[in-house]
Order: structure tokens, then sequence, then C-alpha cells
């Protein structure tokens, strides 16, 4: 298949409402939580670390 912009903006929003489903999943989960969820790896990749690391230990 082509590489092609049209393609490539497709994936895109794709992946954005794939985000977005699963985000809003977790939320629906949480609603009437106590204690939120420990984030998983694929939210490791949107956090930043709040001591304002790298996130690498040394």
């Amino acid at each position: 298949m082509p590489d092609t912009k049209s393609g490539r903006e497709r994936k895109g929003r794709n992946k954005r409402r794939q985000l977005e489903s699963r985000l809003a999943s977790r939320d629906a989960e949480t609603e009437f939580d106590d204690e939120l969820p420990e984030p998983d790896a694929a939210d490791a990749e949107y956090l930043v670390d709040p001591d304002g690391g790298d996130g690498t230990e040394s």
C-alpha cells in the first residue's frame, strides 16, 4: 500500500479515536473509585515526571 498523506492522516485520526475511547472507558471505570489506578505502560508515554526528572534512575 502506498504511503499517502490522506492515509497518514486517517491513521492518526484512528489512533486518536482509540486513545480517546480507552481513556473514556478508564474514566467510566474509576468514576466512583476513591483511588486512581496506577498508570500502565501505554499511559507512561503521555505522563510527565512531577519532580522534573527525565524518568531515568541513576
